[in-house]
């Protein structure tokens, strides 16, 4: 009688972790591709294959998804990185012999193969730096990530200047700012091993070029209506801080700009051009701070000293004076991933942060292959330091890091 009722218990629980299973794997899919703003119980039962209450029965809120399916996915990222420390030091993987081979790998699989559980991973990461609880995961997560990969670095039989954690950061910045592009598996190796640059990608600078117009002209609108637009745009951007681009629609922003419901689609008839408008006004900030920032130092007195140390105050202070602009500006470009309507705007914002970091690095004489990875750096770590709240630790080692990346793109990726 009693192996009976353990058999039965063993069976009720083994129904319980599929269900639980299948709740969290439909999270992933929703995520994906509507993002936080759009995961209900309803989205995710279907997207699960399970019923409407079995998934309340599990989950009574949606922060209990939340929590479960960014539980899921961590466990999944850290034991594969543990297996596969396993098997270099077995000696039973050849391919990746340094953490460069690591980061085009990682990269290459997360906007390949595991696009969809990147993409849940990015929304996630972006949303749970807009509260304590979820900078606290991030903490955790990055903390784990970390050990793991320094202990990658110390298997792996070809050393690397680079610090694990700056690896991570790297692809961090890779996977973000590639995953609205919808490139295939080769096509991100030629990047990452520096065989093409961004501006030579197939249909890239037709794409950028189909981004919606950035503003009327002032002769098109009255002063009162430029007013309004702006109003608009700066409703859209506390928005997407506050709860990401998937929130966005024009009744909400009619409500947040205090005007009638129909203001927002006369402006902007479709919600691809106000979120194209936001990015937009979002980017040009960025751009005029990080100019000021450089120009702060004459080109005839620029080395590449003056150039890592021009970068780090440049972090500095865009993770702790606008992180939260920054998690808006990053939400829009994750949704490109999702949204067509949005690739020219984020093509094109790409495009000129590529120019921007090539002038950089070519004052100094300090580039001889692509700045993509330098750029890759500084987001990773950017979003690093906005969902998680960087300690000290973590920012005295951003200097260290930018010299290591300015000193790579100088002998060109992967050397």
């Amino acid at each position: 009688m009693r192996d009976s009722g353990t058999a039965m218990k063993r069976a009720v629980q083994g129904r319980t972790l599929t269900t639980r299973r299948k709740i969290a794997e439909g999270a992933i899919k929703v995520l994906a591709s509507h993002g936080v703003p759009g995961l209900t119980h309803r989205a995710v039962a279907r997207a699960g294959g399970v019923s409407l209450a079995a998934t309340t029965y599990h989950f009574a809120t949606k922060q209990d998804i939340l929590a479960e399916t960014s539980r899921t996915l961590m466990e999944g990222y850290l034991d594969a990185f543990r297996r596969l420390r396993q098997r270099l030091l077995a000696n039973e993987e050849t391919a990746i012999r340094s953490l460069d081979d690591l980061v085009a790998r990682v990269v290459a699989t997360a906007l390949g193969r595991e696009r969809t559980r990147s993409l849940a991973w990015c929304e996630l990461m972006l949303h749970g730096g807009r509260h304590d609880e979820g900078r606290a995961m991030a903490r955790r997560w990055y903390s784990e990530l970390d050990a793991i990969w320094a202990g990658i670095a110390e298997a792996l039989p070809a050393s690397s200047p680079l610090r694990a954690g700056a690896a991570i950061d790297i692809t961090v910045g890779f996977t973000v700012l590639l995953h609205p592009l919808m490139l295939d598996q080769e096509t991100v190796f030629d990047l990452l091993c520096g065989r093409v640059g961004v501006d030579q990608l197939p249909g890239i600078k037709a794409l950028a070029e189909t981004s919606v117009p950035r503003a009327p002209s002032p002769e098109a609108l009255r002063q009162r209506q430029l007013e309004t637009r702006q109003r608009l745009i700066e409703a859209t951007i506390d928005m997407l801080v506050a709860e990401g681009a998937a929130a966005v629609s024009h009744a909400s922003i009619a409500e947040r700009a205090g005007m009638v419901r129909s203001g927002p689609s006369y402006y902007f008839p479709t919600i691809g051009s106000l979120l194209e408008a936001a990015q937009t006004t979002m980017f040009e900030r960025a751009k005029a701070r990080y100019r000021a920032g450089i120009e702060a130092v004459a080109v005839a007195d620029m080395d590449r000293d003056r150039l890592v140390d021009l970068t780090t105050t440049i972090f500095f202070r865009e993770v702790l004076e606008f992180a939260r602009e920054n998690v808006g500006y990053y939400s829009v470009w994750m949704s490109a991933a999702q949204d067509a309507e949005l690739r020219g705007a984020v093509s094109s914002a790409l495009l000129d942060q590529q120019h921007a970091w090539r002038r950089r690095l070519a004052v100094c004489a300090a580039v001889a292959g692509s700045p993509l990875q330098l750029q890759a750096l500084f987001v990773g770590k950017l979003i690093r330091g906005i969902v998680s709240q960087l300690d000290t630790t973590d920012l005295s080692h951003s200097r260290e890091d930018f010299a290591v990346a300015v000193g790579k793109s100088a002998a060109g990726p992967g050397k």
